[in-house]
């Protein structure tokens, strides 16, 4: 699995909410995105293709969660490619 979390600098915001990682396919975002929600993070997909509509230099999924929630979906982040690393 293809993914990664974005930096300080690779961020997108929008409004209240801000993108936390990227994955180069849907299933992947999914995964990721379902890993933060199962952890009381509200967290949401772009898919690749709205991605790509809008922002034509990123063929790439981005999960996005709410500012407030940045910190701790950034901790867990860690978490979950440690898991998906050792396993």
């Amino acid at each position: 699995m293809r993914w990664y979390i974005l930096g300080e600098r690779e961020r997108w915001r929008n409004g209240q909410f801000v993108t936390v990682a990227e994955a180069r396919d849907e299933l992947t975002a999914t995964l990721v995105r379902d890993y933060l929600l199962e952890h009381q993070i509200d967290a949401l997909m772009a898919p690749v293709s709205l991605v790509s509509q809008l922002w034509h230099f990123s063929p790439a999924a981005r999960v996005w969660v709410h500012i407030d929630d940045l910190p701790a979906a950034v901790e867990l982040l860690q978490q979950l490619r440690t898991e998906w690393q050792e396993a």
